[in-house]
């Protein structure tokens, strides 16, 4: 049986000791220091040379006064270079570093004081200013490495989440649509229907342009347009003049990154609930236009409208999920009675331009 030993390195310094990466930088730890770190680190500045006067001699006020200054400045560049490599290694070089520097200060100052007590007043005063400074240089990597890592792990719970919410919002659509389509593809086959074949070609290029959207957070609208009207054309061939549909959105908007299947359930919403069981004349329209700093997708459709205690059902929660996970709290789904009758569902979200 092995002895727990003592790990003297977590004693050191019980952080990060792996860099992070160019990539984690760019992603996690680009910013600067905040004013409130600024002004609490100056704060404690403050404070360590208030204590520090108070132990040296005021004889010797002005040398401590400039010793102070020149700490203050070899620590703010040593502090700024160690923003942006918060891991062991750099931290031991600054500590190794400054306590050179620090030591030959100090040897300096006292070889020009005659007075021995005086000299260990300095030294003592200037060892005390130099441990707070390392100490501090130690609390910021080890502070900063883990708010560096928390937002990392953030970010891929949000991916995950986001990644998830998409294979839901798949599984969640395909069945009722696929299992409805093939077997109105199943009946014309078995009585030779002319409208078999190209209701087969409109699903094979759906599934074919719908499927690889789900496995990235974002897709370009126009991608997202794509889908909509190929599943429309396969709606339209099923209920025949029953259904009739416009795509109204300019074209700039249609670089808009937006969550996959995300206006494809808003019209299938419409389409299931709205218009599939009407007789005769069902039209929705899809509508897109953008203000400074907002895109809005509207689907419209001349169904019965909103019904008394009507409610998100999977898929609409599902888009309001990944929206949020997405766009974050600026983006909107509202859903509600259009003007002259019907249903509209209306997604906003701010402008991301397409990286595609």
């Amino acid at each position: 049986m092995k002895h727990a030993r003592i790990d003297w390195q977590q004693l050191w310094y019980s952080g990060r000791r792996q860099p992070f990466t160019a990539d984690e930088m760019a992603r996690a730890g680009a910013d600067t220091p905040s004013p409130t770190l600024l002004a609490n680190a100056g704060i404690n500045f403050a404070v360590i040379a208030f204590v520090v006067m108070q132990l040296a001699p005021s004889s010797q006020t002005a040398r401590l006064t400039a010793a102070l200054v020149a700490l203050a400045v070899i620590g703010t560049s040593v502090a700024k270079w160690l923003w942006w490599r918060p891991w062991a290694k750099p931290l031991l070089q600054a500590q190794f570093g400054v306590a050179a520097l620090s030591t030959l200060l100090v040897y300096g100052m006292t070889r020009r004081v005659a007075d021995r007590a005086d000299r260990e007043s300095i030294a003592l005063a200037m060892i005390l200013g130099m441990a707070l400074l390392l100490s501090g240089f130690w609390l910021l990597v080890l502070w900063r490495a883990a708010q560096i890592e928390g937002r990392l792990r953030e970010q891929a719970e949000r991916e995950k989440a986001v990644e998830m919410a998409g294979r839901l919002a798949t599984a969640q659509m395909e069945p009722h649509f696929l299992f409805n389509t093939l077997a109105s593809l199943q009946h014309w086959v078995h009585t030779k229907d002319d409208r078999a074949a190209p209701l087969l070609d409109a699903l094979i290029t759906f599934l074919r342009a719908t499927l690889p959207m789900f496995k990235h957070p974002l897709v370009a609208a126009r991608d997202e347009l794509a889908a909509v009207e190929r599943y429309l054309q396969i709606m339209q061939a099923r209920m025949g003049a029953r259904l009739a549909f416009r795509i109204e959105v300019d074209e700039p908007l249609r670089e808009l990154q937006l969550p996959p299947g995300a206006l494809l359930t808003l019209v299938e919403n419409a389409v299931v609930h709205g218009l599939e069981t009407k007789l005769s004349d069902g039209q929705l329209l899809l509508r897109g236009r953008a203000d400074a700093s907002f895109a809005t997708f509207e689907v419209i459709d001349n169904g019965p409208g909103p019904q008394i205690g009507m409610h998100d059902g999977v898929g609409l929660g599902n888009v309001r999920q990944r929206l949020m996970l997405s766009c974050g709290p600026s983006a909107s789904l509202t859903l509600g009675a259009a003007p002259g009758g019907g249903f509209r569902a209306e997604l906003k979200l701010p402008l991301i331009a397409s990286k595609a």
